[in-house]
């Protein structure tokens, strides 16, 4: 009997589910609330026959009514939706729709007011002024924010009758701030006026602590180029209310392009660049001899040392630097040398000359050439000897054993000059 009961009760709940009976959750959650809207004009008084849409689930449903002569509609919604109800009146109006939050079971009241309509034109002392600029706002809310058109004027649809803050401007022109009352369909003319205001920049190397102003940086704006000064600042008129592309280049440094707006006060635009990432290698000298070794310091753009660069000769990896961005590199060959540094995707190149201590050159006939060259003087020398044989003890001794082919050379110029002596004194 137990297992019967136990067996229906089974049965009755998947009856339950399969038929939808089951889930208070899910019912909750389509639960619908009916929303009571009355649409009041400005001094609250009902209005009927007022056409409104109330949208929800952000738009995807909606429904259209109208008023009746109580200015009530009755609108079912999801309970706890955002619901939005937008008016559409050829007289009257909202510059915003109206918002109900977390709709439940309840009143709300929609007041809206007379409408009209804005003409602006712009102008200044030439005409109309194309595509210039027109905010329309109040309390901090913009009704419109667009341009005129090509003949300068620009129509608003629709709005709430009353008085707003009035802007026009265009780039190159100032802004003219003032009101604008509509009670209807009004028009008002506003004329701006062309100006520009001082820029001055200012470049500077902020790789140091300290930044470091930048002499010979050119920028680039608005079709114009300046360059900066001894101070690194460089000035220029712009156009006000308008936004630009700067471009800062300089020799050994990255190019830096940043925005500028200029509206209607002087303007210091500070622009920051640094040196072009670089390294480079430089050894102790220039020459080395074969199988020695060269001390190489590697250092980076702003000439300070880069350790773990890696050095290689021909290809092949023959050291790392230290801490101080030294290294020793050995010289294996002959002639130039080049030996490459390299940091990441950064690389530099160096050349030595190595220099061979064993050159392949003749010595052997070095002595033998100079005793040969005094061989012309034997003649002048035999010639004194002969008619003076006291003259020959003295250049005699001078050409003994260790005299050299100099010395032969000054005994046979002693010899003539002695010869000659004698023939004066005959």
């Amino acid at each position: 009997m137990f297992d019967i009961r136990r067996g229906l009760a089974l049965l009755l709940a998947a009856l339950l589910v399969s038929t939808g009976m089951v889930g208070t959750v899910g019912a909750q959650s389509s639960e619908q609330v009916t929303l009571t809207v009355t649409v009041v004009d400005g001094d609250d008084e009902p209005l009927g026959n007022i056409d409104l849409t109330a949208s929800w689930d952000a738009g995807d449903e909606s429904t259209n009514e109208t008023t009746r002569a109580n200015g009530q509609v009755l609108i079912d919604v999801p309970r706890g939706a955002s619901v939005t109800i937008t008016i559409h009146d050829d007289q009257y109006v909202r510059n915003e729709p109206f918002v109900v939050e977390d709709a439940s079971t309840e009143s709300v009241s929609v007041p809206v007011a007379q409408g009209g309509t804005a003409t602006i034109e712009a102008v200044d002392t030439e005409g109309p002024v194309e595509r210039a600029v027109v905010q329309i706002y109040r309390s901090g809310t913009y009704v419109t924010n667009t341009r005129v058109n090509q003949s300068g004027l620009y129509t608003t649809p629709m709005i709430e009758e009353g008085t707003y803050a009035l802007t026009v401007f265009k780039s190159g022109y100032l802004r003219n701030r003032t009101s604008l009352t509509v009670d209807g369909d009004v028009r008002q003319r506003v004329r701006i006026e062309q100006a520009s205001r001082l820029v001055t920049f200012s470049v500077t190397d902020d790789h140091f602590d300290e930044p470091r102003s930048l002499s010979g940086a050119t920028i680039t704006v608005a079709g114009n180029t300046i360059t900066t000064l001894s101070n690194g600042e460089a000035t220029i008129q712009l156009p006000v209310n308008s936004n630009y592309d700067v471009e800062v280049t300089r020799d050994g440094y990255e190019t830096v392009t940043s925005s500028l707006r200029v509206r209607e006060d002087r303007v210091q635009q500070n622009i920051s660049i640094r040196r072009t990432d670089a390294i480079s290698v430089e050894p102790t000298q220039t020459q080395v001899v074969v199988g020695q070794s060269v001390q190489v310091t590697v250092t980076d753009e702003y000439g300070e040392v880069v350790d773990n660069a890696t050095l290689s000769v021909a290809g092949q990896t023959v050291g790392q630097t230290d801490e101080n961005g030294e290294a020793d590199v050995q010289i294996d060959s002959a002639g130039e040398v080049e030996i490459v540094a390299t940091s990441g995707d950064l690389t530099a190149n160096a050349t030595v000359e190595g220099v061979d201590p064993n050159p392949d050159t003749p010595t052997s006939t070095a002595t033998a050439t100079p005793t040969a060259t005094p061989t012309p003087t034997a003649t002048p020398t035999a010639t004194a000897t002969a008619t003076e044989p006291p003259t020959t003890t003295e250049p005699t001794s001078l050409t003994g054993p260790g005299f050299t082919g100099l010395g032969a050379l000054v005994a046979g110029l002693l010899a003539v000059a002695l010869l000659a002596r004698r023939r004066q004194r005959r």
